[in-house]
């Protein structure tokens, strides 16, 4: 059972397009958001954009090839930090460790800073990176609130190479 990641080219952004939309799909149990009249949970979007900019790197998460959800590092120059802007896994593959394997091999990816951020309505996100911070760097990492003040954020700093 091997999980790995994927960096997305262009031809995957419709693929993570659809990823997005489930993901919107799946948060609306915790975040209340309603379908729009189009059918869908997002509204004009596009992972081109992302793709697109440099200060953006998007990865399928694999788990025995198939894909098992993605994760968007945002690089912030001004802060000299990576950010952890979109991270997603399907339900299928929750609970095995499929996630937690993916934000360590993304978190090894980059040395330096690092801040991962949750909304106050999204618990299961919550416990899933206190947990996944406690077992890659203890008690090595600072929990404060998000500077829109919409729910928590942990930094931590990533100096040696795993």
């Amino acid at each position: 059972m091997d999980v790995s990641l994927e960096m997305i080219g262009e031809d995957g952004v419709t693929a993570l397009n659809k990823l997005v939309e489930l993901a919107a799909y799946d948060l609306s149990e915790l975040s209340g958001s309603d379908i729009h009249e189009n059918g869908m949970f997002v509204m004009d979007f596009d992972s081109r954009n992302w793709f697109e900019d440099s200060n953006m790197d998007l990865y399928f998460i694999r788990y025995d090839g198939k894909i098992a959800g993605f994760a968007v590092v945002r690089i912030i120059p001004e802060e000299e930090i990576n950010y952890f802007n979109h991270f997603f896994v399907l339900r299928k593959y929750r609970n095995k460790k499929i996630g937690k394997d993916a934000a360590i091999k993304v978190f090894n990816r980059y040395l330096g800073k690092w801040r991962v951020s949750q909304f106050d309505w999204n618990l299961p996100a919550q416990q899933f990176w206190r947990k996944t911070l406690k077992e890659y760097v203890g008690d090595n990492y600072v929990e404060t609130r998000r500077k829109d003040n919409k729910g928590p954020m942990q930094e931590f700093e990533r100096e040696t190479c795993t």
